[in-house]
């Protein structure tokens, strides 16, 4: 007796899907898989006038220790923001964290310019409580309209471990000179 087709697809498809959905139901229900840590950057909120040198402060949490290299990544336009220069907060050079700033400028009518911070996690304890990781100094070259020259940013990640990436944006308020003094003036 020959099987009909629609048996033979019967068949088929239940020794096809079966193992399938077995196995993935398996890992969602499988008890200690652990998730891949989350790393959190987030920003303060400086404000500057125009002429004047402001910090952004970077800072970082996670919720457990990362061990491979990263890279944080500001994209800034050089018509608004000059970046000067990257200072190490206190907690990760002590933990021996290591940061290495570069900048990559675009072609001028892209007004585009590329912080790229490489940091080496050190042996010493920072993460998972983190905190303040650095300040990058930018000089406040032009006002905009609504003020907030905000930082596109991203982090790239290299290594054998993966993690969850949570960003916060980045802002900083460029005043005209006139507007900086009445702001302080009335807060």
């Amino acid at each position: 007796m020959r099987p009909s087709l629609a048996a033979l697809t019967w068949l088929l498809f239940f020794q096809a899907a079966g193992p399938t959905l077995h196995s993935q139901s398996l890992q969602e229900e499988t008890p200690g898989t652990p998730s891949p840590p989350t790393l959190t950057l987030a920003f303060e909120e400086t404000i500057g006038a125009v002429g004047q040198e402001v910090s952004l402060p970077i800072q970082i949490t996670a919720t457990q220790d990362i061990e491979d290299p990263f890279t944080i990544i500001l994209r800034f336009p050089p018509s608004k923001l000059e970046y000067k220069k990257l200072g190490v907060a206190s907690p990760p050079r002590k933990a021996g964290w290591k940061l290495k700033p570069e900048l990559r400028k675009s072609p001028p009518a892209f007004d585009m310019n590329f912080l790229e911070i490489s940091v080496e996690p050190g042996t010493g304890e920072f993460l998972p409580s983190g905190g303040l990781l650095a300040f990058a100094y930018f000089q406040i070259v032009e006002a905009v309209p609504d003020h907030a020259v905000e930082l596109a940013t991203s982090i790239k990640t290299s290594g054998d471990n993966p993690f969850e990436v949570n960003i916060e944006p980045a802002t900083i308020t460029a005043l005209p000179e006139g507007a900086f003094a009445c702001f302080f003036y009335l807060h």
